[in-house]
């Protein structure tokens, strides 16, 4: 007894869906990489915002630290100025150091307002400091749990990748060897796009109809490929 003729329309079908299936899986595969490195990028920006908070603070304290030195210097010398203007010996003299001193009062007043601006400043970003901590170690946190995650996805994507290649391998051991030929030039050339169902009379990648000697070779389980895109074809519904 002959064995049954193989039914080609239904297998090129079932390839299809797998090489559909395994695209998927590609690009799922691929997006990986692209989100994790726009993550990179966001926990690099908040890292370097945790450390220009800190570094802000230092320098402020060192700001303050270095007016608060030259407001003493500005202070000793405004009093020695203040002493000294009544043994000028000529009103030259007198009004040079009275110039001198309206300036120094002057440099004193402005840094005496930079050290109290400064000091407001330095108490209201040390009371934000504990919510930038905070944010940086929960950013990290999120950060950490995503890699996690992202590796365990990667890793169950491979593995269904590979279930899914095996799979298609033995499917394509059905295809006649007069066809297979045929076939892996499609599959070259168009990939997972190679080829397309019969929905109707259209073929569901060009939209083009199909004659109805096209249809009946198809529901006799012959190899058939559209005339106008030229995928292998097969009934969808």
């Amino acid at each position: 007894m002959s064995e049954p003729l193989p039914d080609i329309p239904s297998t090129l079908k079932e390839l299809h869906r797998l090489r559909r299936h395994l695209r998927n899986l590609q690009e799922e595969i691929d997006r990986g990489p692209r989100v994790l490195k726009i993550r990179q990028q966001n926990l690099n920006t908040e890292e370097q915002a945790h450390r220009t908070a800190h570094e802000t603070l230092k320098k402020l304290k060192l700001q303050q630290k270095a007016d608060e030195g030259s407001l003493k210097e500005t202070e000793q010398r405004l009093a020695k100025l203040q002493a000294d203007i009544h043994s000028a010996a000529s009103k030259k003299e007198f009004d040079a150091k009275t110039h001198e001193i309206a300036f120094t009062t002057t440099r004193k007043s402005e840094l005496e307002d930079s050290i109290l601006m400064a000091i407001t400043e330095i108490e209201e970003r040390t009371a934000q400091l504990p919510a930038v901590d905070q944010k940086w170690a929960d950013v990290q946190a999120e950060f950490a749990a995503y890699q996690k995650e992202a590796q365990q996805r990667l890793e169950r994507l491979l593995t269904e990748q590979k279930a899914m290649q095996a799979e298609l391998a033995t499917v394509e051991q059905k295809l006649p060897p007069d066809v297979k030929p045929q076939y892996d030039r499609l599959i070259k050339s168009h990939n997972a796009d190679a080829l397309a169902g019969v929905s109707g009379r259209n073929c569901e990648q060009c939209r083009t109809t199909i004659t109805e000697q096209t249809r009946t070779k198809l529901l006799s389980g012959l190899f058939v490929c559209c005339p106008n895109c030229g995928r292998g074809l097969y009934l969808a519904e």
